[in-house]
Parts: structure tokens; sequence; C-alpha cells
């Protein structure tokens, strides 16, 4: 073999003569603009392989001009794997990364086969996440798409640096650059709940079993898929349709509603039906005005409520105050805790639930909200009191050195059943007491007092390590900002973590860890009775003592 044996010994395996007509392509490189369609195949031997096919076309002599199957070794990555490399005159070893052609390959897949790949290099195929993930983060890369539309025109589009990170983040876009190309005229981009289509029949909210006249629309267009019709310039479920308003003249949401131009009535959507409520008056303290697009009565400066019932009085201390004004509606109000009697704050109160005037600390009711964050986020809190929060360690210290109160804390298994804890006492130190936690006796159908030996504890972050714990970080452990304390050894429990051969946890409670995790990162509550990791729902809320 002499001279042609180097680092690299690359040979023709076979070639394969055949085009397609390329609808969808992704390709990676890190400083290619050009591709082609001709197809080979190779085969090369190296005590060293290639990561990815830039280095191939550097380092195979004899493949400059060869596009084709070659195999290749990203840094990291357990075991060679084959890729497609575009790696024509001019355009320096492109990776191909996805290309659909004709629809002959199912693309409706789950996640593993999304992770690990699926269909033929020289038809229609997705690499993988995994190697995708392994290729990117080992140099700079530049992503290049290149479309076929339904008319026929090609365009592409690149972006100067594309990076994915590993299966631990979802796999998620970490870089994608600068975006160029060439899109021309021919990218049409559909509104939300669209779709582009040669469809001739659309249906509007108001006239549901009517088609509009196929002869004034377009051969292809964006329109309303099944099961949506159109309203304004909107495409919506056709289940809504129940709550359109002719005096709005579009649909009203559920749970949404609407207050004629004097506020002498106010109208409802629930479970796409519309009612009405006639008797809707606005206060004397108050005035009829629109605010952030919604018309509604509002009380006047100084008077609290709801609108239809103001009340003047002292700042509110707390939603137990308000509710003793005579306002038992949910909803957010402002309150003015002492040291806060100048600027108040927004708090959730519920107003409806076991007496009334619990204000709210933390509500978590889905995954929307990340609760994995720092010191200072806890401090100040974070998201919004209407929806899932922490209100903040700063405020909740105000709050519960003014008064006594008791704590009740509500939780809802994966299974939808619903538990409480109550403690007859509670508040947290300041800041500089590392917010540390006092907590009474509990009752309660939770079944253990998983806050028991919380009490007196400081709170952590993970960037704020007080677990008394040297070698682990609690909080970073448990993923959640938490009264967290030196450990428990514990054999088989759901949040049990591994470390030093033996299993340990750090908590008995943990209501702000990831979502939905059903084990030590996630949300938990020690011997409930229903499903105790995994809880879907949980809630912290006080109230005065008395």
């Amino acid at each position: 073999m002499g001279n042609q044996r180097r680092e690299l010994f690359c040979v023709n395996f076979f070639t394969l003569l055949m085009g397609w007509n390329v609808l969808a392509s992704i390709t990676a490189s890190a400083d290619v603009t050009d591709r082609s369609s001709s197809l080979s195949y190779f085969l090369f031997q190296s005590t060293e392989n290639p990561k990815d096919c830039q280095e191939i076309l550097s380092k195979c002599s004899n493949t400059p001009n060869a596009s084709g199957v070659y195999k290749i070794k990203p840094a990291g990555f357990p075991e060679p794997f084959e890729v497609y490399c575009e790696n024509d005159s001019g355009s320096n070893g492109w990776t191909v990364i996805q290309r659909r052609t004709d629809g002959f390959i199912n693309f409706t897949r789950n996640w593993d086969d999304y992770k690990h790949g699926f269909g033929y290099l020289g038809s229609e195929f997705w690499l993988g996440n995994e190697k995708f993930a392994y290729l990117t983060n080992q140099k700079k890369y530049q992503l290049r798409m290149d479309l076929t539309n339904a008319a026929g025109h090609t365009y592409y589009v690149t972006y100067d640096d594309f990076r994915i990170a590993d299966e631990w983040s979802q796999y998620s876009i970490q870089r994608l650059g600068n975006e160029s190309g060439d899109p021309g005229p021919f990218i049409e981009e559909c509104p939300s709940n669209t779709r582009f289509s040669k469809s001739t029949c659309e249906r509007l909210c108001t006239e549901p079993n009517t088609c509009i006249n196929s002869a004034s629309m377009e051969t292809e267009r964006c329109i309303c898929p099944n099961g949506y019709m159109i309203q304004g310039e909107n495409c919506i479920p056709q289940s809504q349709c129940g709550c359109f308003l002719q005096e709005k003249g579009s649909v009203l949401n559920d749970g949404e509603s609407f207050v004629n131009s004097d506020c002498t009535s106010r109208i409802n959507c629930n479970e796409n039906r519309l009612s009405y409520e006639n008797d809707y008056r606005c206060s004397d303290d108050a005035t009829c005005q629109e605010r952030d697009g919604v018309r509604r009565c509002i009380c006047n400066d100084t008077y609290e409520g709801d609108g239809v019932t103001c009340i003047r009085n002292e700042p509110p201390k707390d939603c137990y105050e308000i509710y003793n004004t005579g306002i038992h509606i949910d909803g957010v109000y402002t309150i003015y805790p002492t040291g806060w009697e100048d600027s108040g704050f927004q708090v959730y109160c519920e107003m409806s639930t076991d007496g009334g005037g619990w204000t709210i600390l933390q509500n978590r009711t889905s995954g929307s909200v990340n609760f994995y964050r720092g010191w200072n986020a806890y401090r100040d809190g974070f998201e919004s009191p209407s929806g899932d929060h922490w209100l903040g360690n700063d405020k909740i210290h105000d709050l519960t050195t003014q008064k006594t109160y008791q704590l009740m804390i509500d939780l809802t298994d994966s299974a939808g059943s619903q538990f409480h804890a109550r403690y007859s006492t509670f508040r947290i130190g300041d800041e500089g007491n590392k917010y540390r936690l006092s907590i009474g006796s509990y009752t309660g159908n939770a079944g253990y007092d998983a806050m028991k030996y919380r009490n007196n504890k400081p709170f952590s972050t993970h960037d704020r390590d007080y677990d008394h714990w040297s070698s682990v970080n609690c909080a970073q452990k448990h993923r959640s900002g938490w009264w967290h304390y030196y450990y428990y050894y514990y054999y088989y429990s759901c949040y049990r973590f591994s470390y030093g051969g033996y299993y340990y946890y750090c908590t008995a409670s943990n209501l702000n860890g990831d979502y939905q995790y059903s084990d030590y990162r996630g949300i938990f509550w020690y011997n409930l009775p229903g499903n105790d990791c995994g809880i879907d729902g949980t809630k912290m809320r006080i109230r005065p003592v008395g």
C-alpha cells in the first residue's frame, strides 16, 4: 500500500448513481456553503476516526469530489457511526443530519426514535439527537437548511453557530447564531392554528354550517384546519364558537367576561356557553373604565374591592383583613404588611376556601414555571401571584412576623387525590438569619408530618448551601430552594439519592422540586396516603390564628 496508507486509509466501497428531489434537509459544517446530490458509499480504516465530514474531506485524498456514506466518531461518542457526507467540489464536507424527499419514511416518532435516529442514509432519515449533541459540541458548526416547496421552488437558510444540548436538557437548541440565506418570496409563515393547504373550504365561527365561496380562494394559502373556524383574523377550535359575542364581535375564552359600555351588564363564558348578569353595577366609589383592554368597574383611589363592592379602609396587612371588609372573591390584591406601608405588594387571596382570608405564599399546578432558582430569586420572589409562583422570602418574613399565623399546605397527587397538612404556627426569620423556619404542631390527612424535622432549619438554594452537609449540596440534589438540612439514611424511598455507595435524602418534604419527576428531584411528601412522589399540585397559604 506504500504511500497510500497514512493516518487514514480510504477505499471506494461502491457507488450508487441515484438522484432525489430534496424537500427538506439540514446540514452542519464548520465553514461551508455548497451542496450536491451525487451519492457514493465509502469504507475507510483508521486508528483514529474523523470527527465529521469535513475531516473526511481533508484526510481522504481520494474523496474530494464524492458524496456518500462514511463512518465518523465525534469526540466522546462511544462508537463510530455512519453518516451521509456532501463532499462535492466546493462544498467542503457537509455532515447531513436530516433529509426528507417523498414521505417514504414516517417522521411521527417517539422520543427514543428521535434520540437514536431512523430511516436510510441513502434516502430519508433523521441521524439522531444523541449524535447531534456529540457532533455539535466538539466544534463551532454552521447549520444549513435546504428546502423545496410544493411549486418546485428551492431555497436555503443558514445559521452560523449551531449547537444542541444533551438529553438531560431535552436536546434543546443552545445556539443558532446569525441567520442568512436566500429564501426569496417562497416562504409563507402561517399564523397560529392555521396550515398551508389547497383546500377550498373554510367556515366562519358565526356561520359554522356555511362554506366560504371557493371561487374567491387562492389555490394554496393559510387556512383553518379541520375542527377550527374563522373568528376575525384567527382560527379557533370549533368547540369555542358557542361563546361568540355579537356586541364584542369576537369569541370569549372559557372563564372570560365582557362588560358592556356603561358597566350595567356583564356577560360570562363558562363551558362554552354565555351567561348574563344584568344586575351588574359599579359601586358609588368606583368608575367604569377600561384597563389592559378589559372594561370593568374599578374602585377609586383609597378604596379596595372588585368594583361592585368598594370599601375604604386602612391599608390591609394580609388577605384576612381584606376578607373582613366584606370582599369574598378570590383574586390578586395589594397588601401592606408592617414595613411595606408605602409601597405594598401583590398577593393572591383565597376568599372562598376554609373560611376565606388566606394569603398564598406558593402555588404549583403545572411545569410552566422553573422553581430551580438561586438565593436572590427565592429572596425576592418570582412569577405572578395569579399563577404558579413563590411570593419571596423577604415578603414571607415580613408577613409572618407581624402576627401569629397558621400554615396550610395543600397537596394533589398524580391520581388527583387531595390532601392537606395544617401547622398551628408558622413564621420564618430574615435574610440575616437565613430565613430560618419556625413551625408549630401538625394536623391533617397528609399522613406523616413531613415538615417536622425542618423546624429551626435555615433555607438553602443551590448557590447558598446551608444544609450542614459539607459533602453534598442538598438543594442541588433535590433541585429546589427549601429548608434542607443534613441528611437521613433511607433504603427504599423514591426520593433517595445515591452517595458513597449508600442511599440518602435531605428532607421528607420538597414542594419546590422539579415538576412531575417521581424521584429525589421532584415534588414529594413522605408517606402521603396517595402517591408521595411525583405530586401534581401544591399550595402554601397562611391566615392569622384565632
